[in-house]
């Protein structure tokens, strides 16, 4: 596999994959670090020129590049992108040419390139599969952890081919499990969690069909949280990676430990949110 590296913004961490951005009508963009902190800093990217976007990133006019960090920090260099995009996730993008671009969690990007991923055919939001042989639908998992290496996964005697529902840092079984990815890629099941339908998909959580809310923590813990109290689940309209907005136009986080908050901005009104990150 041969690796480049095209940006080094900061110190490696272990962080989880949870920040995230809003775009604004106006182009204004909040940024959301791994805390689920939200800041307004001044930062710009207008709807109309975002031509590619991610969990913890977003292309503008196929030539610049931008990522935030885990401290809600938004970071833009100029990069040719690919001409075709097989798929994308929170923290990568992969090419019809087989280059795997991964963002870490300060915001730094390293392209791969390598032959196999060029069968890519299911993407999570830190996971996706590469096909191993089509007549068998067999599949190979691989996992992007926050410092932006790439893993095979190893799981046992479980098969791709059985996953019913893909996520963001989890995927549920045809038996109705769900597995979770932490941050350092592992793969963990949860078959003592009683999980119905994934009804509403967000980065590091979901609703399923009995209206429970689960998240995903840094360390692939699922969590059934305490949610606020004035959250009424019906309301939610848009889903990011790691929040999402109501029909009032509120900004309800998850953190990277699996809690729920609602962060108020007075001076935004997020039904005007243009681009989610997702």
């Amino acid at each position: 596999m041969k690796k480049f590296m095209l940006a080094i913004l900061a110190t490696v961490s272990l962080s989880a994959v949870a920040q995230s951005y809003i775009i604004m009508d106006n182009g204004i963009t909040v940024t959301i670090d791994k805390a689920g902190f939200a800041y307004d800093v001044g930062n710009y990217a207008f709807p109309q020129k975002i031509t590619m976007k991610g969990g913890q990133f977003f292309v503008e006019e196929n030539t610049v590049l931008a990522t935030v960090d885990e401290r809600g920090t938004l970071y833009r260099k100029y990069e040719q992108m690919p001409e075709k995009i097989l798929g994308r996730g929170m923290n990568y993008f992969i090419s019809d040419k087989g280059e795997l671009y991964t963002i870490d969690s300060q915001g730094g990007v390293t392209m791969t390139t390598d032959e196999k991923l060029k069968t890519a055919n299911f993407f999570g939001g830190n996971y996706f599969t590469v096909v191993t042989d089509a007549d068998k639908k067999e599949m190979d998992l691989y996992t992007v952890t926050a410092t932006g290496a790439v893993n095979k996964a190893e799981l046992s005697n479980f098969k791709m081919k059985d996953v019913a529902a893909y996520g963001g840092t989890y995927f549920m079984s045809n038996r109705g499990v769900v597995y979770t990815i932490s941050q350092d890629g592992s793969v963990i099941p949860w078959p003592s969690m009683r999980v119905g339908v994934l009804q509403k998909r967000g980065g590091n959580y979901f609703i399923d069909s009995s209206g429970s809310v689960f998240t995903v923590g840094m360390d692939g813990t699922l969590h059934l949280p305490g949610i606020p109290m004035n959250l009424k689940l019906a309301s939610i309209t848009k889903l990011g990676s790691n929040y999402f907005l109501d029909l009032s136009g509120r900004l309800f986080v998850i953190d990277h430990e699996g809690n729920i908050f609602e962060r108020v901005m007075k001076d935004h009104d997020f039904r005007n949110a243009r681009v989610i990150s997702l």
